[in-house]
């Protein structure tokens, strides 16, 4: 089942501003760069639940691995190209880039039919715990019926902590979920 992997980049230091060169297009890009991969500029967006929204329609219909700047209460959403190659113009650069280190990657799941949910046993917890299961990985709810922006501003903690996380689309809004590599479905 097709989902979108997101890094949610929450300050200037998880990333560089560049121009990169792909092999489809004529014109130099927008990107930016994140552990060593160039993401292109793929659109902005002015608030929270727009973002959510692009991000649950991409998660239906394609594979897409994507990253999100956020500047003051608008959204950049930026797109990983493989092939891609930093451009070198005939200016030097005036800035120093930096090497960075991206936050771990959070998960958009856009409907129940991309995970089910259960109920699972992690080794430090003695009662069970309800989780959703995507591609053979457990993912344990930590906060269900949260609205759009509260919803990316959480898992953008959990991911910048080097957490992996997931943004489930359910019924009563959005519920962020973590990475539990220790996890065991109970019953």
């Amino acid at each position: 089942m097709t989902v979108v992997a997101c890094k949610l980049l929450t300050y200037k230091g998880q990333y560089n501003t560049c121009q990169i060169k792909v092999p489809d297009v004529e014109v130099k890009l927008s990107a930016i760069e994140i552990d060593s991969q160039y993401y292109s500029l793929f659109r902005r967006f002015k608030d929270a639940d727009t973002v959510v929204q692009a991000l649950e329609k991409l998660s239906k219909h394609q594979g897409e691995v994507l990253a999100l700047t956020r500047q003051k209460s608008n959204y950049t959403m930026w797109a990983l190209e493989l092939e891609a190659l930093a451009f070198k113009g005939p200016r030097k650069q005036s800035h120093h880039a930096w090497p960075t280190h991206g936050p771990a990657k959070c998960l958009m799941l856009g409907d129940a039919t991309q995970y089910q949910q259960c109920y699972v046993q992690v080794p430090e917890l003695a009662e069970p715990i309800i989780a959703v299961h995507h591609d053979n990985r457990f993912y344990s709810v930590y906060q269900p019926g949260l609205g759009a922006i509260a919803a990316l501003k959480l898992a953008a903690k959990f991911t910048r902590r080097g957490n992996e996380s997931a943004i489930a689309a359910t019924a009563k809004g959005y519920a962020v979920c973590l990475w539990e590599p220790e996890a065991t479905k109970n019953g």
